[in-house]
């Protein structure tokens, strides 16, 4: 089991001895060790099977079992939801001002534990059906977030290969991966480093829903991330980031996705630029394709999504194309 350390770094440990397969299986089928507890919002976050999936739906079914009047998802009693629970969730989150996209990733989260109740028997099939039925938010927000400009992106990698160090070469390699291939951070630090082909200049990648897919690295992402291997990490197996101590004393430990966080944001500090977050790069990366000419499609299966839909979102092409259209104005 993966555990993180004090530091922020993932540690292999062994399960501790009453987390048996019995406790797990009972935990994936709602129940408590002596089978008496049924809780089929703890069952549905065992089957999300991405880490980040299982913490956001876990913060969403938390906030819904307060406004239920609980304390947190282990306590509300699901088994008592009806299709008015529901309605009502979405008219407290409708009030509070919340963005549509946020009040539909709430409801697919009831609606998750709504299967799963239904499925321990808690709830009946008529119960179930009518929880089913009550339809999304319409709407749309402005997509959070932003793209980077080029100036801005020259100004990272600038910062990172001005530090002569073994963590500004690293650093450099690793922003590199992410703007020019638009890997999401939980994916650059899963990578080992038998997922790069230096003969192709490609990365295999574990994405979303456990699938795989190639991502092919620009010129200076490859040239890039040479240099970190050649000078720094060498091709020893294990992963292909690891973190580095004080005194440029490399390890062999993996890094965690919040360490990516902090990498960009103390780079983005000392760039000078606007702040911004691993995912901005991921936008960066769809921005600049789309900007190149490449279609919608081949955008969307470099960056592993599922639907077109999702990809469009991260086209920020519109803004600028606006505020052009408006400084043409004449009034």
């Amino acid at each position: 089991m993966h555990e993180q350390n004090k530091d922020g770094n993932t540690e292999v440990t062994f399960l501790p001895a009453e987390r048996t397969f019995e406790v797990l299986s009972a935990e994936a089928a709602g129940t408590g060790v002596n089978g008496i507890e049924k809780n089929p919002a703890v069952s549905y976050l065992m089957g999300l099977r991405a880490e980040s999936s299982r913490l956001a739906m876990r913060s969403f079914l938390n906030n819904i079992a307060k406004m239920m009047g609980y304390h947190d998802l282990r306590t509300c009693p699901w088994g008592m939801l009806e299709r008015h629970h529901v309605q009502a969730v979405l008219t407290m989150l409708t009030d509070a001002g919340k963005a549509p996209a946020t009040i539909n990733n709430y409801l697919a989260a009831i609606k998750g534990v709504a299967v799963e109740a239904w499925t321990l028997k808690l709830i009946s099939t008529d119960t179930y059906q009518h929880i089913k039925l009550v339809k999304s938010v319409r709407g749309s927000r402005i997509p959070k977030g932003r793209a980077l400009a080029p100036a801005e992106v020259k100004k990272l990698f600038f910062t990172c290969e001005s530090d002569k160090s073994a963590i500004g070469v690293r650093d450099s390699a690793i922003l590199s991966v992410l703007v020019g291939c638009g890997l999401r951070r939980a994916e650059v630090v899963s990578l080992d480093f038998a997922h790069y082909n230096r003969h192709n200049r490609s990365l295999k990648v574990l994405g979303k829903g456990n699938k795989e897919r190639m991502a092919y690295l620009p010129d200076g992402a490859f040239q890039r991330l040479e240099s970190w291997v050649e000078e720094v990490r060498s091709d020893i197996p294990g992963p292909l980031f690891s973190r580095i101590r004080r005194y440029d004393d490399v390890t062999s430990e993996r890094m965690t996705s919040q360490a990516i966080y902090h990498i960009l944001n103390s780079r983005s500090v000392e760039a000078g630029i606007e702040k911004c977050a691993p995912h901005d790069l991921r936008r960066t990366f769809a921005s600049s394709m789309l900007e190149n000419g490449e279609d919608l499609i081949t955008v969307k299966d470099a960056m592993g999504h599922a639907s077109l839909a999702t990809t469009q979102k991260y086209d920020f092409r519109g803004d600028e194309r606006l505020r052009a259209a408006s400084k043409r104005l004449d009034i």
